[in-house]
């Protein structure tokens, strides 16, 4: 079956569903288009800033325990 679409939205990350429902209150038609998870990497994983601090301390407790990781 096929479907047309004034607007395609690909990716929720953080402006995608706002820019949907913008549209959509246009009386415009949406389809929004998400690989994996709707919100996107921050919302459901964390951003860079969570993600690098993970991350860091991941390294430092590493480092304390004085385990050495191979590459």
């Amino acid at each position: 079956m096929r479907q047309r679409f004034d607007a395609i939205v690909i990716g929720t990350g953080q402006a995608g569903p706002p820019l949907a429902g913008r549209l959509a209150a246009a009386k415009m038609s949406v389809a929004i288009i998400e690989r994996k998870l709707f919100g996107g990497a921050c919302v459901n994983t964390g951003c860079m800033p969570t993600k690098t601090l993970v991350a860091s301390a991941q390294a430092a407790h590493t480092a304390r325990r004085g385990v050495w990781l191979r590459l």
